[in-house]
């Protein structure tokens, strides 16, 4: 799917919801690489509560450009802070609309029987059968991550040519999955556990702070707000490490 095709059928996920009766309903769009464990804190959310949280994944960049065309959404969680950051310096959201609320982790993972590590990396993306898998820098935070661990570790202009783009890490991990690539750069919270998998040093690209935006409006930000708080409390933060992320502070 073309990156017009995604941003399309993310727009319509929301604009096509029906209003009315839906006062308790929330629509949140998820950066890709939360959208699991967002899936399962919504579903506990809507048992403990009653209300109903409608989720919508894609990259960050393309949510990000929905709501700049409209896209009805109550909540952005963003695989960055730049986004929510911007949507703040446009005017669109108060600075208490913005906070942290997990911080991020990339992963490598490869199909051979070496010991998955840099040096395995390194071995393979100097090698001149090299394909990698990562997400659009552009689009995805988790691919510049991908980008300025590769620049780090001196690998980028040596694999930047035979590089597999996915618009997103789902995408990047359906590649593995099938077959497509045999090594890829994506969010450790998705292959964490895996057969081949490690989790790169923090040192080798800038930190993945991943904040979210309250975008809603009038009488849905309420409810906004107190699926936020959820997502920041204990019950939920310390559930963070087991999928991958670091937890982070209270909310202000």
């Amino acid at each position: 799917m073309n990156y017009r095709l995604c941003s399309l059928s993310v727009l319509l996920s929301f604009l096509l919801i029906p209003s009315a009766g839906l006062a308790d309903t929330l629509k949140v769009a998820v950066a890709a690489n939360f959208a699991k464990p967002l899936e399962q804190f919504a579903t506990a959310y809507n048992e403990k509560t009653g209300n109903r949280v409608i989720v919508s994944k894609a990259s960050s960049g393309t949510l990000y450009a929905q709501i700049n065309h409209g896209a009805d959404i109550d909540v952005f969680l963003s695989a960055d802070s730049s986004r929510p950051q911007q949507l703040l310096e446009d005017g669109r959201v108060n600075a208490s609309d913005v906070v942290t609320y997990a911080i991020g982790r990339l992963g490598y993972i490869q199909r051979s029987n070496a010991s998955p590590d840099v040096e395995t990396l390194k071995t393979f993306a100097l090698a001149p059968t090299t394909r990698l898998a990562i997400a659009n820098p552009r689009l995805a935070p988790y691919g510049e991550a991908a980008r300025q661990a590769l620049t780090s570790l001196v690998l980028w202009q040596h694999v930047s040519g035979a590089l597999v783009y996915g618009n997103n890490v789902l995408q990047v991990y359906q590649f593995y999955q099938s077959g497509n690539v045999d090594h890829a750069l994506l969010a450790w919270s998705l292959i964490k556990g895996e057969p081949g998998a490690v989790q790169l040093s923090d040192e080798l690209h800038q930190p993945i702070v991943q904040q979210l935006a309250i975008t809603a409006t009038g009488a849905d930000k309420a409810a906004a707000n107190a699926f936020v708080d959820y997502l920041l409390s204990d019950e939920v933060q310390t559930q963070l490490p087991q999928w991958g992320y670091q937890r982070t502070g209270t909310r202000e």
